[in-house]
C-alpha cells in the first residue's frame, strides 16, 4: 500500500525536519539498551505518534491560534457535518485537532520519559520533582547544560488543557515552531544522552 502522502522534503525544511526526527527515533529503537527497557519503548511509541501528528497539522496547513480564541462557529459546522455523517478529514480544524494531538502526546511522554532517565520509571513524582534531577544529570552525560524550556511550555499548557474548564478556548500560548524545538533541542537530546551512558537496572523506589 503506498504512503498517503509523501510531500517532498527537499522543498520544506519543517517535513525534512520532522523525517529526522523519525530517523533519530528508529535509531533509538534499535539500540540494546532501548530495546530492553519496556517502558522507554512505551515512550517512543507514542512519541512517533507525536511526530507523526505534526506532520498531520503541517499537511493541513496548520496557523498558530497564540491568544486567538476559539471559532465557534467552526465548531457547530463540524459537528452539524459529523452528525449527518459527513466526515471531514482536513481543514484548519482537523490541522488543530492534530496539533493538540502531538502536544498531549508529548507532554504524556515527556513525564514518563523523565520517569526513565532518571532511574525511577514506577516513581509517581511529577515533572516538578523529576525535572531538576534529570537536569544534574544531563551535564554529566554530554558537558552541556539541558534547556528544557520549550517542553516546559508543552507541558504548562496541557495541564491547563486537561484541567481548566475553558482548556485553550481563549487561545494557545505554544506554536508550532514552540513544539519543534521541544522536540529537537529538549526531548530527543535527553533520551539519546540517557541511552548513551552505560547499562544499568532501574532504580524501582518511587
Amino acid at each position: 500500500m503506498p504512503p498517503i502522502s509523501q510531500p517532498d522534503s527537499n522543498s520544506d525544511a519543517t517535513y525534512a525536519e520532522l523525517a529526522k526526527f523519525a530517523g533519530r527515533i528508529a535509531v533509538l529503537l534499535r539500540l540494546p539498551k532501548v530495546h530492553k527497557n519496556t517502558h522507554l519503548l512505551g515512550c517512543l511509541d507514542d512519541f512517533l505518534g507525536a511526530i507523526y501528528a505534526l506532520w498531520f497539522a503541517k499537511e493541513r496547513d496548520f496557523k498558530d491560534r497564540v491568544a486567538i480564541p476559539i471559532e465557534v462557529d467552526k465548531v457547530v459546522k463540524r459537528a452539524d457535518q459529523l452528525a449527518t455523517r459527513e466526515v471531514r478529514p482536513d481543514g484548519k480544524w482537523m490541522a488543530g485537532f492534530h496539533f493538540n494531538s502531538a502536544l498531549l502526546r508529548m507532554a504524556a511522554v515527556y513525564h514518563r520519559a523523565l520517569k526513565v532517565v532518571v532511574g525511577k520509571p514506577e516513581t509517581t513524582d511529577f515533572v516538578n520533582k523529576l525535572q531538576p534531577i534529570a537536569a544534574k544529570l544531563y551535564p554529566q552525560w554530554t558537558s552541556q547544560v539541558w534547556q528544557s524550556g520549550n517542553i516546559e511550555k508543552v507541558y504548562r499548557e496541557m495541564n491547563h488543557l486537561k484541567h481548566t474548564s475553558k482548556g485553550v478556548y481563549a487561545g494557545r500560548t505554544v506554536g508550532y515552531q514552540d513544539a519543534i524545538q521541544a522536540v529537537k533541542e529538549v526531548f530527543l537530546d535527553l533520551i539519546e544522552a540517557w541511552a548513551q551512558q552505560p547499562y544499568s537496572l532501574p532504580n524501582k523506589t518511587a
